[in-house]
């Protein structure tokens, strides 16, 4: 995924999440906060009913003693004890109660109003309902809401005596107000009308009063077991109603139910939160707009750092990041391509320096700077010394430029096949290469990498010397000596004048096999060190057992034919000849090993062959006292 769609994609989800959690939170604390208010609402609307039905039924007690106080109704109560039927429909339309009903001290109804059987039947059924007896006993009127036979009644009982200073009653009278959808909505109309809500009573599960609907009355009292005491919620067609619920004349069967529509109340809000909603997306959609313009402005210079980034890392320094701001992008624009100078300028010093140090001491040393200092190391490696033959008696008969240039052509070559074969160039000598090979830069077999330059030396050498004898040159000839063994690898000279190169025995060894070449006729010698770690890669055959002048003893040497893989089977057979011959000539056998080498030239021209047989004979002629099979070498 690109940079630009990752500004992008995070801007979007980012802002949808911000915008999610804004509308989540103020839905969720909006609806708790409607939740709440409501349920204080409705209590407040229950606490505000209760004082109107307090005032209602207080105005019908104390009209009710105003008429039991009357002198008439006191006379008569004290001569007729009976009959109060009478008076029952006039305190019934003078209290504008539904019914009233009076009893004596045996609790037998003496008056009724209304007074058809139905009603008076109910009154029966229900009398032990009202707080009669407990009247009787005290002579304390009572007041509230009961229940009884599916009707909720507001009533208020009082006791009757024929006496005031009387401690007992003769009676109680009960004044009976029904409680119906008209009586709700005198005494609640206002309410109603104001909070919008939604009142039901009931009595033995079943509905007295109510301003609902039909479907949801139903509704309501099928679900009134579930719904709790107190604030509540229900679903009524799709909507929540919040619910202020409780029960009447310690039952549990009979009380009210106060509701109000959640959702209805809500809507102002969800008009709000919608609002909300089409400003987040309008914002969304410019922010989306606004994201994609600085995307694109962050994400250009990044791809050309990244263009860049892989150039330089395919060796390209040639590149330049145009971004002219002041912010970080644009100081991190600066800032590459000053690292680009500075490789420009590191590639630059390392392409020149490598032209007089071997590229990879170059890059060793600019990328381990502290590694310039006067001092080496101890290593195991393998130096190759290699030099023209005759290059003194030509280059007398040359013009200076003429040689110049055939010195750089001919150096050019073989530097390009030492370094193909991972090998190091410490110098020139005039004509002569010295080169090694080993750790840290030459990892493997270091041995037979030196013998396989220097097989591809000669072999290169061979194709140019046809093109240099067509031009008039003379005909050159190249020797090699290889020499491997442990010497000192580092900065050698001064703290100003240093030289990184390897200096020992060995290598001086190698230099001197080099030379002794030309003393056997032959190209490549290597010593008995790196015989050991070619011997099964590369067709070598031993020419002699030497002692060079500053050592005590005797070193085999070898020459290298062939690398194994492509050898001709003239070359093995002579391999084998020769070093049978060589074991005539170490016993002491000289006459019978100069008929082998003789034989050896005659059949296929080999110079070491014709060498050491002309030897033998110098043996014949003078023996050598104390002979050891060494040939010790007179100069160096």
């Amino acid at each position: 995924m690109s940079l630009s769609a990752k500004i992008f994609l995070s801007f979007f989800v980012f802002f949808s999440l911000l915008l999610g959690l804004t509308l989540y939170i103020a839905n969720s604390q909006t609806e708790q906060f409607e939740i709440k208010n409501l349920s204080l609402k409705l209590r407040a609307a229950h606490l505000r009913f209760d004082q109107q039905l307090n005032r209602e039924l207080l105005h019908t007690l104390k009209l009710a003693k105003t008429l039991i106080l009357d002198q008439k109704f006191r006379s008569f109560l004290s001569q007729i004890k009976d009959n109060f039927y009478s008076f029952s429909e006039e305190i019934a339309l003078d209290a504008n109660a539904d019914a009233v009903f009076m009893v004596d001290d045996t609790l037998q109804v003496r008056g009724i109003y209304p007074t058809d059987d139905k009603f008076k039947s109910w009154v029966v059924a229900n009398l032990d309902r009202f707080p009669i007896k407990e009247i009787l006993d005290t002579g304390v009127d009572k007041r509230g809401i009961i229940s009884g036979g599916g009707k909720l009644i507001s009533s208020v009982a009082l006791p009757l005596k024929e006496s005031l200073s009387d401690d007992y009653a003769l009676g109680a009278m009960v004044i009976i107000k029904f409680i119906d959808d008209q009586w709700v909505e005198e005494l609640m109309g206002e309410q109603i009308e104001q909070n919008f809500l939604q009142v039901l009573f009931f009595s033995d599960f079943k509905i007295v009063a109510d301003n609902v609907s039909d479907d949801m009355g139903q509704n309501l009292i099928e679900k009134l077991k579930e719904i709790p005491i107190g604030p509540g919620m229900f679903v009524s067609e799709g909507d929540r109603h919040i619910t202020q619920k409780g029960y009447y004349d310690n039952s549990d069967n009979a009380g009210y139910l106060y509701a109000t529509n959640l959702d209805s109340s809500l809507i102002p809000f969800k008009i709000i939160q919608n609002k909300i909603l089409m400003t987040g997306v309008a914002v969304l959609f410019i922010g989306i707009l606004f994201s994609i313009l600085f995307s694109k402005r962050i994400a250009m210079p990044l791809r050309a750092l990244l263009k860049g980034t892989k150039g330089v890392s395919e060796g390209n320094y040639d590149f330049e990041i145009k971004h002219t701001s002041s912010d970080e992008v644009g100081q991190l624009a600066t800032a590459f391509n000053h690292m680009l100078k500075g490789l420009r300028e590191k590639q630059y010093i390392q392409d020149t320096f490598g032209k007089y140090v071997h590229p990879t001491i170059v890059a060793d040393i600019l990328s381990n700077p502290e590694k310039i200092q006067p001092g080496g190391t101890r290593s195991y490696q393998t130096v190759l010394f290699c030099d023209v033959a005759n290059f003194t008696s030509f280059s007398e008969t040359m013009a200076p430029e003429a040689l110049i240039k055939l010195l750089n052509e001919y150096l050019g070559a073989m530097t390009e096949e030492i370094s193909n074969s991972q090998g190091v160039l410490d110098k020139y000598i005039g004509d002569a290469i010295m080169a090694f090979w080993g750790p840290p830069f030459t990892p493997g077999n270091h041995s037979l990498l030196a013998c396989q330059a220097a097989l591809s030396m000669q072999t290169i050498l061979e194709t140019l010397r046809p093109k240099w004898l067509s031009q008039g040159l003379p005909e050159i000839k190249m020797r090699v000596g290889i020499a491997t063994g442990h010497m000192i690898v580092g900065n050698i000279g001064s703290e100003k004048n240093l030289e990184y190169t390897c200096i020992g025995d060995t290598v001086n060894y190698s230099s001197r096999l080099e030379g002794i070449n030309k003393m056997y006729g032959t190209d490549i010698i290597i010593d008995i060190f790196t015989k050991k770690n070619v011997e099964h890669d590369l067709l070598l055959r031993e020419l002699d057992t030497i002692q060079v002048k500053g050592r005590a003893q005797g070193s085999q040497i070898f020459e290298v034919l062939a690398e194994m893989k492509n050898v001709p089977q003239e070359q093995v057979r002579l391999k084998s000849d020769y070093e049978a011959a060589l074991a005539l000539y170490r016993d002491g056998e000289f006459v019978e090993a100069k008929e082998a080498f003789i034989a050896l030239f005659k059949a296929c021209g080999d110079i070491p062959s014709k060498i050491m047989s002309e030897r033998c004979q110098e043996y014949i002629d003078f023996p050598p006292e104390g002979w050891v099979g060494i040939t010790i070498m007179k100069e160096k």
